[in-house]
């Protein structure tokens, strides 16, 4: 009988230990690839809601969906105004077959409310509750965001899908928020009769960059898809997805760019409605980069349906780019909200030595309430910029403005926002003013 050496038995434990750990790293791959949504790359359908006062009872026509704290009604300084009467409530027609569908979510247009409101929720057709995602609000801060909620097509129906939206006060004057738009999307299954009877099964699209994937300041992106479907394509959305400005409110830096108003995409790399559908892609003001970025596209086809490309990932810069730095402001008032006279600061650290910056931009997310009668409402070290509509729309405006090296200070400068206005003022939006500067 063979004896094994002890110096055999420990190479055989290595051997064992070994084919485990390629066992468990097998098991975690499938289990984490199949953990990725399996709407990730495929078509789905989207129903934008239409609000309509006879069923939310907001008395103002066509007007956004209104939500209330439980007790607004009977609030002795509010109960009496008209938003009062709003109930929160969304019907969402969905004419889908639910036994096609893959998955589905809500995608809303948020104003986060009054500063301090909680627990932002909703009922999906008196099934389950669910809540939408921290903005800030309840910190006191002042948001607007895009949120995307997982529903379960269990809980769904054909046709009118019910949503109760609804928020307690909190510490807030008065519970409230607003939904400009909302959407339900609906991804559907591999084998979905309409992707059968539009050839669809088997479409594919790879996202082109013509200088390949180290990015210059400009960058030529583009779609390569099968010819004999070129007809069939009406447009094509490009989306970065990189570590800079965070425009969507949602906490994160690093995530993909790009938002919806009055339900059209705006800064995002892009929209193209002809083949091959092509954008150009400006790169220069993009903060130094930690890890690799990507891409990714949503092409509407002709037929109602969206499809999401396969994301083209690992695209970095040049080792040679000039550097590129983002600055946030040190410190914010919360919530950072101007009106009826009150002025709010804020204070934004720059370096010590200015003389190789080459170019500033400047980052604002507003909700424009209205300036009133004031003249310079936004001024960065005592010099103007322009931030509002000038219309008071009541609605989110985003600056992306250059800015004058000669109005930039080392260390400490100053963000100033004011509104002599008695009505809603404007708010300062999470993450605040922030500034790009690239250097020479």
């Amino acid at each position: 009988m063979h004896k094994k050496s002890g110096k055999g038995i420990i190479m055989d434990k290595k051997v064992k230990n070994m084919k485990w750990l390629i066992l468990l790293s097998l098991f975690f791959l499938v289990f984490i690839f199949s953990n990725i949504p399996a709407h990730a790359q495929k078509f789905f359908r989207q129903y934008w809601a239409e609000f309509d006062g006879r069923i939310n009872n907001n008395t103002r026509a066509g007007e956004r969906l209104r939500v209330n704290d439980a007790q607004l009604s009977q609030h002795g300084e509010f109960g009496h105004r008209s938003e009062a009467r709003a109930n929160g409530l969304q019907l969402i027609d969905v004419p889908e077959d639910l036994f096609g569908l893959d998955g589905a979510e809500l995608y809303l247009e948020m104003w986060g409310g009054h500063p301090q409101t909680e627990n932002k929720r909703f009922i999906l057709n008196g099934k389950e509750t669910y809540y939408l995602p921290d903005d800030g609000i309840k910190d006191n801060n002042c948001a607007y965001t895009y949120p995307v909620v997982p529903l379960k097509v269990e809980q769904m129906v054909n046709g009118l899908n019910v949503f109760q939206f609804a928020c307690d006060r909190g510490k807030a004057f008065w519970g409230h928020f607003i939904i400009d738009n909302a959407a339900v999307r609906c991804y559907l299954k591999s084998d979905h009769p309409d992707l059968v009877q539009n050839q669809l099964q088997n479409f594919k699209a790879e996202i082109v960059l013509k200088e390949g994937p180290v990015l210059q300041d400009r960058v030529v992106v583009g779609l390569s898809f099968p010819e004999s479907f070129g007809d069939k394509i009406l447009s094509v959305e490009y989306f970065g997805r990189y570590t800079g400005y965070d425009d969507n409110g949602n906490f994160a830096e690093d995530d993909w760019h790009g938002y919806t108003f009055k339900r059209k995409y705006v800064n995002h790399i892009g929209r193209s409605e002809t083949a091959p559908f092509e954008v150009t892609w400006d790169t220069h003001m993009i903060p130094d980069q930690g890890k690799p970025m990507a891409v990714k596209a949503l092409v509407k086809l002709k037929n109602g349906l969206y499809y999401r490309a396969p994301v083209r990932d690992g695209l970095i810069f040049p080792y040679n780019r000039n550097r590129v730095m983002l600055f946030k402001c040190s410190d914010m008032p919360r919530p950072f909200w101007s009106r009826d006279k009150n002025e709010k600061k804020a204070t934004l650290l720059l370096p010590d030595d200015l003389s190789r910056v080459a170019e500033v931009r400047l980052f604002v997310r507003i909700w424009d309430g209205g300036e009133g009668t004031a003249k310079e409402p936004f001024k960065l070290n005592g010099f103007p910029y322009n931030i509002t509509s000038g219309k008071s729309t009541h609605d989110v405006v985003f600056t992306d403005a250059e800015v004058s090296l000669k109005h930039l200070k080392p260390g400490e400068n100053v963000f100033t926002l004011y509104s002599d206005t008695e009505h809603h003022g404007i708010e300062m939006l999470l993450p605040g003013p922030c500034l790009a500067l690239r250097f020479k």
